[in-house]
């Protein structure tokens, strides 16, 4: 009689590894070779080989920059590849290498842990997966943003005392100068632009107008655009160092992080300072100009009331494209194509009650948020989908991806030669030079291979879906802001269809 034999199962030692990448703020300066692009290729190198379950995916390094910006290129890559699934888990040093700025820090792991990825900071031995290690971050990231409020509230003092002292030097000159010795200098290819523009203000033009001429004969402005604004001529106008004169303070900085720039309305003190420079613009002709300045401003400042709502300048006409006016009609308010208004015959559109717009967005919105069709689910597996083929199809990109590890792989091993005096400085510093170029070229070239259309519509997609996933209960009510935040535009047409077209890309359609 057969018999059954049981066979024990093996392990088949196909277990997907942990796929790890690093992140990094590198030195740009050549002496800091702590920080050096090489040094912290070996260390992260050294640092997942010690993980048999590990294999480094990509070590993702933006320029030693302030971190209180969030303008990291590198970074902003990283987050996207751990949004469409090829990073596993993160690791860098500190946390301020990860960033200056405790809420976007916070936000940035909250985001990541959301998606299954943990973040490694070695110094402080925090692994954002693990339970408690929330409230360690905040701790650190809480330092390292004291640490940059600090050295900001210093560097702002010093500024404050040469300002005080009139020995200030702003490192940006000006229209008309240039700075040399750290000392405006008139450039007289530019101050005989500065003049003109005086005396053309002086003898009856307008702002306007000066900006078009400008314009009409191809004078650039300051950094090369040929387009001029009025704003830009009245500014000009109004600039007291044309006259050899430094007024202070005009901006200030804002104390805590994100620090912003702002105009300074009587917030902070100001400095002026006479004959701080040699000025070209004489002193009578810059008084007559400001009084001129304050003489037109108050004939033409009219406080006009614009009256402004929700659905301004969003809805409109899908029959001939013209924007739709509020109207009250019959009691009530409403809403029509402006060309109808004015002429029934012109357009072939109606009036539609504002509630009934109102009530179309609160449906569009349910659906999304509450519809038991999944739709919002569905778009996003569409949109990975085609995100994964496109990119497994991208051969270039592959291929790319390859010279950069074979390049890192030179970078490491001259290091090492380097350090153990087989290699010259000279050599070694010419050799570093020329592949830090290439590998510069090759990530640009790779950064625009895989930054396809349809990542940056996923991108647009995700803001708009968290914003709806915000909303707990289904709407009852217009709700206003999230109108402002998702809807690009609405177009009625006249067979009652209201078309929501969003600010990701998507349209959705209702009946009124």
């Amino acid at each position: 009689m057969p018999k059954v034999t049981r066979i024990t199962p093996f392990a088949s030692g196909t277990e997907r590894k942990i796929r790890v990448a690093a992140y990094c703020r590198v030195s740009s300066a050549s002496a800091d070779q702590l920080n050096s692009y090489a040094n912290q290729i070996d260390y992260f190198t050294k640092y997942i080989k010690k993980h048999e379950n590990w294999e480094l995916v990509e070590i993702f390094a933006d320029e030693g920059k302030s971190g209180t910006k969030d303008t990291r290129p590198e970074f902003q890559r990283m987050i996207r590849a751990c949004e469409i699934g090829q990073i596993d888990l993160i690791i860098t040093k500190s946390t301020s290498r990860f960033g200056r700025n405790t809420k976007d820090t916070l936000k940035y792991v909250r985001k990541l842990k959301a998606l299954g990825i943990g973040v490694i900071f070695d110094e402080q031995g925090i692994n954002t997966m693990s339970l408690g290690d929330e409230m360690l971050l905040s701790t650190f990231a809480a330092i390292a943003q004291e640490e940059s409020v600090a050295i900001s509230q210093n560097q702002r003092h010093s500024i404050v005392k040469r300002m005080q002292s009139g020995c200030y030097v702003d490192s940006n000159a000006p229209y008309g100068f240039r700075l040399e010795n750290k000392q405006l200098v008139e450039y007289p290819p530019e101050s005989r632009i500065v003049k003109r523009i005086f005396e053309d203000y002086l003898n009856g033009c307008s702002a306007t107008e000066i900006a078009r001429a400008l314009m009409s004969e191809g004078i650039p402005t300051k950094y090369g655009n040929p387009k001029w604004k009025s704003t830009t001529i009245t500014y000009l106008l109004s600039n007291e160092r044309y006259v050899g004169d430094c007024l202070y303070q005009k901006t200030f900085r804002s104390a805590t992080v994100p620090f912003k720039q702002s105009k300074n309305r009587n917030d902070e003190d100001q400095f002026y300072a006479d004959n701080t420079h040699v000025g070209f613009i004489d002193r009578d002709t810059f008084a007559k100009v400001q009084a001129l300045l304050a003489q037109r401003k108050e004939r033409h400042l009219k406080t006009n009331t614009f009256n402004t709502y929700a659905l301004t300048s969003h809805v409109h006409c899908a029959e001939c494209g013209s924007s739709f006016r509020r109207r009250m009609v019959g009691g009530g308010i409403s809403w029509a194509c402006t060309k109808h208004v004015n002429d029934k015959n012109a357009c072939d559109s109606h009036y539609y009650r504002e509630e009934r717009i109102y009530d179309a967005f609160a449906s569009m919105v349910n659906k999304l948020r509450f519809g038991q069709n999944g739709i919002l689910d569905g778009i996003e597996q569409n949109l990975l989908l085609a995100i994964n083929a496109v990119k497994k199809s991208n051969g270039m990109a592959r291929e790319s991806s390859q010279k950069i590890a074979e390049i890192n792989g030179k970078i490491l091993m001259l290091e090492q030669l380097r350090s153990k005096g087989y290699l010259a400085l000279d050599a070694y510093q010419q050799q570093i030079a020329e592949l830090n170029r290439e590998l510069a070229t090759l990530k640009n070239e790779r950064s625009a291979q895989l930054d396809n259309e349809l990542e940056r519509v996923y991108a647009e997609f995700k803001k708009t879906r968290r914003l709806i996933d915000e909303i707990a209960e289904p709407l009852q009510t217009f709700n206003e802001q999230l109108f402002s935040d998702i809807v690009e535009g609405v177009y009625i047409s006249n067979k009652d269809e209201i078309r929501f077209n969003l600010k990701c890309g998507f349209t959705f359609t209702e009946r009124l």
